[in-house]
């Protein structure tokens, strides 16, 4: 046996339904927490962070198509594309 790995154990085995019923209340646990940490911010405030998005040739080619074809920037487009997405994952997150 590798000094880095754990014994194996072939005898126990995972009862399915209890697995289940251990995610199940693993979700609940994060839904019913207090406000979300973003709660705290206001959601019209001024930008004052930058991300850094990494893009393959064929996406950047995408975006600066799209960036060209509206008249307006790749940060404008990238923007209007995902604060919307963004916001509506982190909506299902919190349940």
């Amino acid at each position: 046996m590798n000094r880095f790995s754990l014994p194996k154990d072939e005898g126990k085995r995972v009862d399915p339904t209890d697995l289940r019923e251990f995610a199940s209340g693993a979700k609940e646990h994060r839904t019913n927490q207090g406000p979300p940490p973003w709660e705290k911010h206001d959601p019209e405030a001024v930008p004052r962070h930058n991300v850094s998005v990494r893009l393959n040739d064929y996406h950047l080619e995408m975006l600066r198509y799209l960036a060209k074809d509206a008249d307006t920037s790749q940060q404008k487009i990238m923007k209007k594309i995902l604060l919307p997405a963004i916001e509506e994952a982190a909506e299902k997150y919190i349940g």
